[in-house]
């Protein structure tokens, strides 16, 4: 039997050091590493060590009974995203830690929604409950915000100190000596709430079987098997989600939480049913040893070592088969419905690529939000420059999250991340390829607009011995939502042949406005005049003539500047809702609404782009970290004027050098 697993939920909530502790649990290793001191094996690359938090999907092989376990130990933090997805679309259920001390957090019901976009059964694990909290509290609060939750374990109290656990759905109770189980009665002070919890746990279970609830209201007797058949059935389905307790830092209830996996989550064949061999890579990794490392996930059939597959790319040779503990591989003997397969020296496979037999399949895929927070990167030295295209290549084929551009108007090299700590372990992530580059705030990009109609010429005429040059043009230009050209010439005065070379040169001049160099935008041109010579007209003439009348009318035209804006959504706990909205008035921001998702307040807005562009710090100081925001260009509005002046100066002394 195998079961794969995404662990998932907020930073901080405990899963890796969960699944260091199920590891060691289970016989995977010798002694359970500490995330403090970077010896986990989910956390091992350098970032994770540095930072003391997962950054990447990590693949735990778990045995257990005789059973496989796949447990994909996911970061929490919302900046990684896109391994966070990655989990869940190679899973075939998600577990989302909960601490028992901090509760639902946003990170807890965004791992949440996901799992719901993608149909996969879900459960919750509390951690941490040696180190306190209110279990009962924290249910009816999971109960509110994730809906059909149903306690599997009550945590066993004796003499006020947390013990062992209660199995509320196969009536026993353990105390835990060094992390393992021993048979206990249930407390008397206890007992009431045990039994209310079991009633209710049994009755929701049976509703959700017409047969079984048929015999039930009859008032027959449910057997066990019964009832453990349709709590699988009912958490296949998503109508209940079990919550389990485990505690990594007192070894209680790890037994309890594997048996959960084995009897509650459902296989691979359940999922995906039979059929020939299927999978699909779910992650890219660049190891400095083996190279290239392609994570795929087999949904469905058997492979052994030496079977092809089918890409896109071609036939793919699969000599021997891996799976991964950490950041090791393990060569398997064959490979089942359910396994995670690490496949080394992978370049021709990318992430989301399909691996097949048969008929090319349809696998699960979960969209990657855009990212929301740019730097400008700059190489330190020559070496650095010349190697940075083929570091970026690969940064970007392992985190797809991750968006690289280059911006036409300020020269700039633009990183693309889904936060401020994305954005520092991906420039660490190139300083492990051995390109080192300076991360800077971007510059904005303006743009300037005309208030009023102005009118004007632009003559281009030129003498040189032979052929001239002659051009004239008489241009006009009105306030426009977009842009317009307008050909109004009558009479022959311009050739018709000339139109497209004076309307090439009004938009080469409308590159560079006249406040600051910056484009020009929103504007009707209207030509409406002009003069040719039967000998010495050309296009190039006319062009330049054109490009003339744009920047001697533009400059009457009463020129503005203008700034992106953007509309933010923010992500909020209400208490903090006050907070959030006086910062955003004091960025000039625009609040368009509020709304509700879950336990989180949304607020719309329209802010400035200067004023967000280190938005991700504030929001986590505001918010102690449980604050999430989103951002999507809107539209470009004009800038007041003295806030105008102070960017136009600074424009000026820059191109002046």
């Amino acid at each position: 039997m195998i079961r794969t697993v995404a662990l998932v939920g907020h930073s901080g909530s405990g899963k890796t050091t969960l699944g260091e502790a199920l590891l060691f649990f289970t016989g995977g290793k010798d002694h359970m590493g500490r995330v403090e001191e970077g010896t986990t094996t989910s956390d091992y690359t350098p970032e994770e060590k540095a930072h003391r938090l997962s950054v990447r999907t990590a693949v735990l092989p778990l045995v257990y009974q005789g059973h496989r376990i796949y447990l994909l130990d996911a970061p929490g933090y919302a900046d990684f995203v896109g391994e966070i997805r990655g989990a869940m679309e190679a899973a075939d259920a998600a577990v989302v830690a909960v601490s028992a001390e901090a509760g639902v957090q946003i990170g807890t019901e965004r791992a949440w929604t996901v799992a719901e976009r993608l149909s996969l059964p879900r459960m919750v694990v509390v951690t941490k409950l040696e180190k306190g909290g209110d279990f009962l509290a924290l249910l009816e609060d999971l109960r509110a915000t994730l809906g059909p939750i149903l306690p599997a374990h009550l945590p066993l109290y004796e003499n006020g100190r947390w013990v062992g656990l209660i199995d509320v759905l196969h009536d026993r109770a353990f105390r835990y000596e060094k992390g393992r189980p021993v048979v206990a009665s249930v407390p008397e002070a206890q007992r009431a709430a045990v039994e209310k919890y079991r009633n209710e746990a049994r009755e929701a279970i049976i509703e959700t079987d017409e047969g079984l609830l048929e015999k039930y209201l009859e008032g027959g007797e449910v057997e066990d098997v019964a009832l453990s058949r349709a709590f699988h059935e009912a958490v296949r389905k998503g109508q209940i989600y079990p919550v389990a307790i485990g505690s990594a830092g007192a070894l209680i209830g790890l037994d309890l939480l594997l048996d959960l996996f084995l009897e509650a989550l459902p296989s691979p064949e359940e999922r995906w049913g039979k059929g020939p061999p299927a999978a699909k890579v779910f992650k890219v990794q660049v190891d400095p040893f083996m190279g290239q490392v392609a994570f795929a996930r087999l949904y469905r059939g058997q492979l052994r070592p030496g079977d092809n597959l089918q890409s896109d790319n071609g036939t793919v040779r699969l000599a021997h088969l891996y799976t991964a503990r950490g950041k090791d591989l393990v060569e398997l003997e064959e490979a089942e419905a359910g396994t995670i397969l690490a496949l080394p020296k992978a370049d021709g496979l990318h992430r989301g690529m399909v691996l097949w037999q048969g008929e090319q399949p349809s696998l699960p895929s979960a969209r990657l939000p855009d990212p929301v927070v740019m730097r400008a990167i700059v190489p330190e030295g020559r070496s650095d420059e010349a190697k940075l295209g083929d570091a970026l290549r690969k940064l970007l084929e392992e985190d797809p999250s991750l968006r690289f551009e280059r911006n036409p108007e300020t020269g700039e090299q633009l990183l693309w991340g889904m936060g401020e700590l994305h954005l520092e372990t991906a420039i660490e992530r190139l300083a492990d390829y051995g390109v080192k580059v300076i991360a800077r705030v971007p510059k904005v990009p303006y743009r300037e607009t005309i208030r009023k109609k102005a009118e004007g010429q632009g003559k281009h005429k030129k003498q040189t011995g032979g052929h001239g040059q002659y051009g004239d043009v008489w241009l006009r230009l009105e306030p426009h939502e977009d842009y317009e050209f307008v050909w109004e010439i009558t009479g022959g005065v311009i050739p018709t042949k000339y139109m497209e070379a004076v309307e090439s040169g009004i938009k080469e001049a409308a590159k560079s406005g006249p406040l600051a160099g910056y484009p020009v935008i929103g504007f009707r041109a209207v030509v409406y005049n002009g003069s040719h010579h039967e000998v010495d007209s050309s296009d190039l003439a006319f062009q330049l003539a054109a490009q003339l009348a744009f920047k001697n009318v533009v400059a009457q035209a009463s020129p503005t500047l203008l700034e992106p804006i953007y509309t933010l959504k923010v992500f909020v706990p209400q208490e903090r809702v006050g907070d959030i909205l006086s910062d955003l008035q004091a960025r000039r921001g625009r609040i368009l609404g509020m709304d509700q998702e879950g336990a989180l307040a949304v607020i719309s807005a329209e802010v400035p782009l200067a004023e967000v562009l280190e938005y991700g710090r504030t929001l986590s100081g505001l918010t102690q970290g449980t604050g999430a925001y989103s951002l999507e260009f809107s539209h470009y509005a004009e800038m007041p004027p003295h806030l105008a002046q102070k960017v136009i100066a600074e424009r000026r002394a820059e191109m002046q050098g």
